[in-house]
């Protein structure tokens, strides 16, 4: 892992993620941290109109200082944990996913952390706009991290794909880089929803997935039907899976689970990480 952006808005859900991040340092080398805060909400109030822009909001230095604090105590915590990893904190004014952008034009993101905000007792996260926009972005991988999950190891990961033009997004580089740093026991479930691909189609994608995965020896599945995400997650409870990970296509299976209006808060029922990966 070269470079990692853990985002945060200092919230319970943030600091779920980063103590999973925390969990990650201890286990594996990580060369280069970038700890981000977005102050966008300074100009939530102000548009243009015309040719005519608006002043710029006036910034509350009180709270800047805060954010300064803050950032600066996360990054002496993971310097602590992994005193060898390069950890640098940035704030400002853009949106996240404006400031993201702008850092991977001079750095190479290998992985976004991110939290799921807030449970209820149903069992359910919210996932603000963010990281929809994140996740439908497709440009990153990352790893969402629910609130009510404690930091563990990963031991067990749980890869689920749709077979359908697997061959062109199967990140096999990634997932074997994965088992090099972290020595996982792989579950392996093809999630396609009955009837979607023929039979040839399934025999050519089988056989890639199988060529590409065997050396790693996993447990191999299939779970078929409308409601894949209730299948996947009693299957993660069954098989105690630590890590789900999935490689969906742009608007895929899981990432349709994320399209909703952002105003009514999107709802994912898991109580692991996800870590969505890019071809």
């Amino acid at each position: 892992m070269e470079t990692i952006i853990f985002l945060t808005d200092f919230s319970i859900a943030a600091r779920h993620a980063f103590d999973q991040l925390l969990t990650i340092a201890k286990r594996t080398k990580i060369n280069n941290v970038i700890i981000y805060h977005s102050l966008a909400y300074f100009n939530s109030k102000f548009y243009n109109t015309g040719d005519f822009m608006l002043p710029p909001p006036v910034i509350d230095e009180m709270e800047i200082e805060d954010v300064k604090g803050k950032l600066r105590l996360l990054k002496q915590e993971l310097l602590t944990v992994s005193p060898i990893t390069e950890v640098s904190a940035h704030y400002d004014l853009l949106t996240v996913m404006d400031g993201v952008l702008r850092i991977s034009e001079n750095e190479k993101i290998d992985l976004i952390v991110v939290g799921l905000r807030g449970s209820d007792d149903g069992g359910k996260n919210s996932v603000g706009s963010t990281t929809v926009d994140l996740i439908e972005s497709h440009a990153f991988n990352l790893l969402l991290v629910p609130e009510m999950n404690p930091a563990h190891l990963y031991k067990k990961a749980l890869l689920a794909v749709d077979l359908s033009h697997l061959h062109e997004r199967l990140p096999v580089k990634t997932i074997f880089q994965m088992q090099e740093l972290l020595s996982l026991e792989w579950h392996v479930v093809n999630v396609s929803v009955l009837g979607q691909q023929s039979a040839a189609q399934l025999i050519e994608e089988q056989s890639f997935l199988h060529s590409s995965l065997d050396s790693l020896e996993p447990i191999y599945s299939y779970l078929e039907g409308e409601d894949i995400v209730s299948k996947i997650n009693t299957y993660v409870e069954d098989h105690h899976i630590d890590l789900l990970v999935t490689a969906p296509r742009k608007l895929g299976f899981l990432a349709t689970l994320f399209r909703k209006s952002a105003s009514k808060k999107l709802a994912v029922h898991t109580r692991v990480p996800i870590l969505m990966l890019v071809p």
